[in-house]
């Protein structure tokens, strides 16, 4: 059959081949197709989810830490001391059981002038005013701060 003498503009649009040097095909199996395009899309969404549940960890600890802060600064608000606090500068919370109130000083457990604190003062944490007015609690290593 020459498809040239009753439409020559048919052989190129025939899906399959119709004559002798044409290329060989195989019939494409539509399933195999679905299978592999189901699997790229879940491999794509399961990257898309992993990346996406690493940003809400990075967020919980943001809004973790932003709590702690704001729990920190609630204790701050209660505390005592005659000085001007600055932004940035680390200080020592100790609780005054004379007073039974906390203090804050800008002095460390370990920098006392005498061999430590006085005998009514207990450390509580070390501290640092923020540049949002909140305050931060840190951890310097005095956490197990014991009184010689």
């Amino acid at each position: 059959m020459d498809l040239d003498e009753h439409d020559p503009m048919r052989r190129s649009s025939l899906p399959y081949p119709m004559e002798l040097g044409s290329p060989a095909f195989a019939p494409i199996v539509i399933e195999k197709e679905k299978d592999i395009l189901l699997n790229t899309s879940r491999l794509n969404a399961k990257q898309e989810y992993d990346r996406i549940m690493k940003q809400v960890n990075v967020l919980k600890r943001q809004a973790e830490a932003l709590q702690n802060r704001m729990q920190v600064s609630e204790i701050m608000h209660h505390c005592e001391y005659g000085f001007r606090v600055v932004h940035g500068k680390t200080y020592y919370v100790y609780y005054n059981s004379y007073r039974n109130k906390n203090v804050l000083c800008p002095t460390a457990p370990n920098g006392w002038s005498g061999i430590s604190a006085p005998e009514h003062y207990t450390y509580i944490m070390t501290v640092r005013l923020m540049g949002d007015s909140t305050w931060e609690q840190i951890d310097d290593g005095f956490s197990n701060y014991k009184k010689e």
